[in-house]
């Protein structure tokens, strides 16, 4: 079985301790699901780049649109291009919001630092109310307190209801606006409508940071029809141009008229938005977003079987393009990794898994390596005389955190506030 080793893969002179899928080797190549290792291997990837590799690697219709456009020399890093008012025009379509306009970025960390600051612009409120992950800058830092504001102005709420609304009597008038990521894993939609409401009944903005979710099971944001309320900001960004650098955040124009100013040095670099073009078409054309979710969907139901036939205290949560494997406990969760990256899958580490479309030619066989993997922690079911126990809540709660940064409503709120404190 692999051992667990420092990160060997990174080039010393890089800083930046970007950890990547056991066994810790570098790329060699990459061809739809698969990706070969420089020992030689090859793997199944289930991480695919976080989550944003949504079609498959090196994806040949997304190849050549770039390659094309390169070939064209109509890309110009100077001026705007026709390919800046197309795919703007093709998400806010998407978004079916008559009048709004967008802003794009390079990241998701970006768009959404730049929805805070245009909320702030338009309210001249301090205040943001925040649940779930929105980026890696210092603005997003835990406060010491619970819901106390951080350094930079931001309160955490989890999105547990009660928190938000506690926030919201207490600061209302002084907070700009609620930004949360949905998670449909591990929130109810009601619970997502709920926090919503709470915003609208208070007069607060709110901003639906799709970067993760966002053109994955649908075109735009799965909010308004998963949950049934809507948003006055959206941010995208992974599920965009398949692994290639963009975002963007899209809103009332009122509201981002704030941030009209904000630009950086590749903003008109025009080879992500050849990329995000045919990505998106290529989604449309093909039933991209059902088959996403369906593939998703049929991989959790299969890999819960052999689950169940192993014995093992293993949880599947999820039904669709995001999944999330779960041990019983922090010792099994590891070992469970290690098998199965010798048994040839490539895994995001205790958060989500995110299939692309290429993982529907592949799902037979990442179904038969987990099994394989399994197979290998066998000893631990054998030790078992009854069946095994669930996962507790306490460990679903953990292991929530650990995806989606909130707290997940499938245990009680007053659990939820009281081991905060303790994993945030």
């Amino acid at each position: 079985m692999l051992e667990r080793t420092a990160i060997a893969d990174r080039p010393a002179a890089i800083v930046s301790r970007v950890e990547t899928a056991a066994p810790r080797r570098r790329a060699s190549g990459a061809e739809g699901a698969r990706v070969t290792l420089t020992d030689g291997r090859e793997y199944l990837d289930l991480m695919n780049g976080k989550g944003c590799v949504t079609l498959g690697h090196n994806h040949p219709v997304v190849n050549e649109a770039v390659v094309n456009h390169l070939r064209s020399a109509a890309g110009c890093a100077t001026c705007w291009g026709d390919a800046h008012e197309a795919l703007a025009a093709r998400i806010l379509g998407d978004l079916a919001m008559p009048g709004w306009r967008l802003a794009f970025f390079s990241t998701g960390t970006e768009a959404c630092r730049a929805a805070v600051q245009a909320a702030r612009a338009f309210t001249h409120r301090p205040l943001i109310a925040s649940a779930g992950y929105h980026g890696w800058g210092s603005e997003w830092d835990a406060s010491a307190t619970l819901l106390q504001p951080n350094a930079r102005g931001v309160v955490d709420f989890y999105f547990v209801p009660a928190l938000l609304e506690e926030l919201l009597v207490r600061d209302a008038d002084r907070i700009a606006a609620v930004i949360l990521s949905p998670d449909y894993v591990h929130l109810r939609p009601d619970t997502l409508a709920e926090l919503v409401s709470l915003a609208r009944r208070h007069g607060v903005l709110v901003c639906c940071d799709d970067v993760k979710q966002g053109y994955r099971s649908t075109p735009a944001s799965p909010l308004p029809s998963v949950a049934g309320v809507k948003a006055d900001l959206y941010t995208f960004a992974k599920g965009l141009a398949n692994g290639h650098r963009l975002s963007c955040v899209a809103g009332r124009p009122d509201v981002l008229a704030g941030i009209a100013h904000l630009t950086y040095t590749a903003y008109l670099d025009t080879v992500p938005l050849a990329a995000a073009l045919a990505t998106l078409a290529f989604m449309d054309e093909q039933d991209g977003y059902r088959r996403l979710a369906a593939c998703g969907a049929a991989l959790a139901r299969e890999l819960r079987e052999v689950v169940a036939a192993s014995r093992l205290p293993i949880a599947i949560y999820g039904d669709g393009p995001l999944l999330q494997f779960v041990a019983a406990d922090e010792t099994l969760d590891a070992a469970m990794y290690v098998a199965a990256a010798d048994a040839g899958l490539l895994l995001y580490e205790g958060d989500n898994q995110a299939v692309s479309l290429a993982t529907e030619e592949v799902v037979s066989e990442v179904v038969d390596r987990f099994a394989t993997a399994l197979a290998t922690l066998a000893p631990v079911a054998a030790a078992a005389s009854r069946e095994p126990p669930p996962i507790g809540a306490r460990r679903r709660f953990e292991a929530a955190f650990t995806m989606m940064d909130g707290a997940t409503d499938a245990v009680p709120a007053a659990d939820a506030i009281r081991w905060l404190p303790e994993v945030r």
